[in-house]
């Protein structure tokens, strides 16, 4: 699967909560708070499991001051991270029966 294809979702193992514009994640397995800024909060309230990374990007260069090249660069090392963290994952990776 291209990059930009890959669907990211929230975790369900996260709790979460939007606050002035910041996502505030809880990982409780890990027992860690994660504070996201502007753009991460906004990333992470579209992996909603239907737009890919193609999707997200589009967005938030609609959004944000900001280009494709440099938004694609920015989400693409994001969402890993987050995915490493077990923030987030990319649906039809390491899972059966899930799909975009």
């Amino acid at each position: 699967m291209k990059i930009e294809e890959r669907i990211p979702i929230k975790s369900p193992e996260t709790a979460h909560q939007i606050i002035d514009g910041e996502a505030v994640v809880i990982t409780p397995g890990q027992m860690m708070v994660h504070v996201l800024n502007t753009v991460g909060s906004r990333i992470w309230d579209l992996a909603d499991g239907e737009k890919n990374i193609q999707d997200i990007v589009k967005i938030v260069t609609e959004e944000f001051d900001v280009s494709y090249e440099t938004a694609f660069k920015d989400a693409v090392e994001f969402t890993e991270d987050l995915a490493e963290k077990e923030i987030l994952r990319f649906l039809g990776e390491g899972e059966e029966g899930e799909g975009g």
